[in-house]
């Protein structure tokens, strides 16, 4: 990652808002669909919403465009939240017909729509003028039905997509420039496309995100190299999707970090994707975690 100019390095060492220790975190906390998805007894939309719902959580992830109809009636059955709605914007396609009335049905939600972006016939491999005009012109449509529905829009970099990098998402928020479109920080996906020389000035690449950041997606993780594991999915999601509060990288300072000195109020989700163990069980450790982390933040 590009080393950020010094007038961003300074703004780094100053707390971003007026948040102080001891205040309490108001952040909501919410599960992704893969923490439950899959579960061999809790199987439907309806049983997954109840049991987060009443595991402690704030809400639950929709995930893609053909769940959306059955997660939302669930959500709206047990007056929970959908905390963001995740679908695909992909460049070799024109956008989904489907995206423009699900956003509608959000309306009055606090739901984040994070769209990550593909090129499902491999068009575009790496970040380029041509394809990112075509991302913009995209997002921008769906931030003007995002906008009349009262919700934000949080480009949500992954590890193999076209937008792959955080780096490239608030670039791409940055051009924009639309009050209602910021980006997600996913810790794995993070962690995975950023060498570990890279991240020790972490501090200062979240400073920079600050003013887009829409959402935050966290998990155990260790601090280790990429470019030293298996090169499969598994090789990387073993060491950067583990167990909220285990791993060698300091996840509650991240979490400390963002909510007192950024001020950062937006929802923070749990990622659970291909983790071992009973999803339940992970679910319920997970919270426990998330409830130490704040009695920490606000009982210094």
């Amino acid at each position: 990652m590009k080393k950020l100019p010094l007038l961003l390095l300074l703004i780094g060492l100053i707390p971003y808002g007026m948040a102080q220790p001891g205040r309490k975190v108001r952040n909501d906390f919410f599960a992704l669909h893969n923490a439950i998805r899959g579960d061999s007894t809790y199987k439907t939309f309806d049983q997954q919403v109840a049991l987060v719902k009443g595991l402690g959580y704030d809400g639950l992830e929709i995930n893609q465009l053909d769940s959306f109809e059955g997660m939302k009636a669930a959500l709206d059955k047990h007056r929970f939240t959908g905390s963001y709605f995740y679908i695909q914007l992909d460049l070799d396609a024109p956008l989904d017909p489907r995206i423009e009335p699900d956003i509608r049905a959000l309306k009055g939600t606090k739901t984040v729509v994070a769209p990550y972006i593909v090129s499902s016939q491999k068009r575009f491999k790496v970040p380029s003028a041509q394809a990112d005009s075509l991302v913009m012109r995209q997002l921008r449509q769906m931030a003007d039905w995002a906008r009349q529905a009262n919700v934000p829009i949080a480009i949500y970099p992954h590890l193999g997509f076209y937008v792959e990098r955080t780096d490239h998402a608030l670039r791409l928020a940055q051009a924009i420039n639309q009050p209602n479109v910021g980006v997600t920080f996913n810790l794995c996906h993070w962690l995975a496309t950023t060498p570990k020389a890279d991240r020790s000035d972490w501090k200062q690449q979240l400073t920079a995100l600050r003013p887009y950041l829409k959402m935050m997606t966290l998990s155990g993780a260790n601090d280790v190299d990429a470019s030293a594991l298996n090169n499969g999915p598994n090789g990387v999601w073993n060491q950067y999707i583990l167990p909220l509060g285990t791993g060698s990288f300091d996840t509650y300072e991240l979490v400390r970090f963002a909510v007192q000195d950024l001020d950062f109020r937006g929802p923070i989700g749990v990622q659970c994707y291909a983790m071992k163990g009973d999803k339940p069980t992970n679910l319920r450790n997970a919270m426990a975690v998330w409830r130490h982390y704040k009695n920490r933040l606000e009982n210094p």
